[in-house]
């Protein structure tokens, strides 16, 4: 629970720039397409880190590794915070997402190695629940201190966040051998099949897709320009959503105990895709409600993404497959704005829904095929 809070700090810290952007756009007289750069450099640089960081964490103390992602995101932030001219506050993100990339990845191996087949499903819903409420509150408390005092300040919060995480984690317990690590040490030399690592990387990309494209873009602007809402309402709005989301979350783990990883997340990637359909549907603020309502239940997270992998991938392998986990995640993060974007200009709101829908389906449908074979977990080797 303390590498939970901790997680939930993190999140809080690394979500404040999207309401700094106009501050931000403003004092350095840049435009929308350079600030907008600000937000994109963050994920370029955990695109290019994400697989040497992942096998860097696999052979390194995880405490060791959590403390030096804090000490690093909080560096870039003071950066940041401090930039005299824009190519500063570029530099200072891309520093955070070195950190944030270290720091996230050492969590998952964490809890990985923690987990047992009793509480997979619990942690990592936890899991999920911690970087909900870091990522609803991270905006929030960046738009208050913008407001109050300057964007500059609302960094300190990623400054509080790393230098908290540099603090503690260096000092929490190394995580215990889960009981089948003698069945996990036979593994050694076994080679996981390219569908166990492949596979539920497509579902982690089909799933930040969604964060970026879906919940991020295509959702705000629609009630903007269709329903005629304002940042206040909209941001209530997606709030809501969030808070449904607590409650999916709960239940996936709940699924996951009762049906396994895999039927959790494909299934919950194919009612994904067909619950963005009903924005078709919408026409007023009371169906819009409702279908921001139906895809928030549908959603039940990236998180058991990575409860997927391990099922199915060796120990010896995790930080190949992790990393090339995180990396296709981020590739859909990055971009599904623009994708989106794109088809929202040319084409318009109901064409990219249906656009969002059928990529979350057919990456579904690939993802099921690639993992329909059993995953390449060892035999239990026993004295005779």
């Amino acid at each position: 629970m303390r590498l939970l809070t901790l997680l939930l700090v993190i999140d809080l810290g690394v979500s404040v720039m999207g309401p700094l952007i106009p501050q931000i756009q403003r004092d350095f007289r840049v435009s929308a397409g350079a600030v907008a750069l600000a937000l994109g450099v963050y994920n370029g640089v955990r695109l290019l880190f994400n697989l040497p960081m992942s096998r860097y964490v696999a052979r390194s103390r995880l405490p060791h590794t959590v403390a030096t992602g804090g000490a690093i995101l909080a560096a870039g932030a003071v950066v940041a915070a401090a930039a005299p001219v824009f190519w500063v506050v570029i530099a200072g993100r891309a520093i955070m997402g070195l950190g944030s990339a270290l720091f996230f990845l050492s969590v998952q191996f964490w809890l990985a190695r923690l987990a047992t087949p009793d509480t997979k499903a619990q942690l990592f819903s936890y899991h999920q629940l911690a970087g909900l409420t870091g990522s609803a509150l991270g905006p929030a408390a960046g738009g208050v201190l913008a407001d109050w005092l300057s964007w500059r300040a609302s960094f300190g919060l990623a400054v509080a966040a790393g230098a908290v995480a540099a603090a503690v984690g260096r000092r929490l317990p190394g995580p215990d051998p889960s009981p089948d690590a003698p069945e996990r040490a036979t593994a050694a030399a076994e080679r996981a099949r390219p569908g166990d690592v492949v596979g539920p990387g497509l579902c982690m990309l089909a799933f930040l897709f969604f964060h970026g494209g879906v919940l991020t873009t295509l959702i705000p602007l629609y009630a903007a320009r269709e329903v005629h809402l304002g940042a206040a309402a909209i941001g209530t709005l997606l709030m809501v959503g969030t808070l449904q989301r607590f409650v999916s979350a709960l239940l996936g783990g709940w699924l996951v105990r009762r049906y396994g990883t895999r039927p959790v997340v494909i299934g919950g990637l194919v009612a994904l895709a067909l619950s963005v359909l009903s924005f078709l549907a919408v026409g007023s603020l009371g169906t819009l409600v409702l279908a921001v309502s139906l895809v928030s239940w549908a959603n039940l997270g990236g998180s058991f993404v990575i409860a997927m992998i391990t099922d199915r991938v060796p120990e010896a392998r995790w930080g190949t497959a992790l990393g090339v986990n995180r990396t296709l995640g981020d590739f859909g993060a990055m971009a599904a704005p623009v994708v989106i974007g794109f088809v929202i200009d040319d084409v318009g709101f109901q064409a990219a829904f249906v656009v969002a829908s059928g990529f979350l389906l057919a990456t579904a449908l690939a993802a099921g095929a690639l993992t329909a074979q059993p995953g390449a977990r060892p035999q239990p080797v026993r004295d005779t």
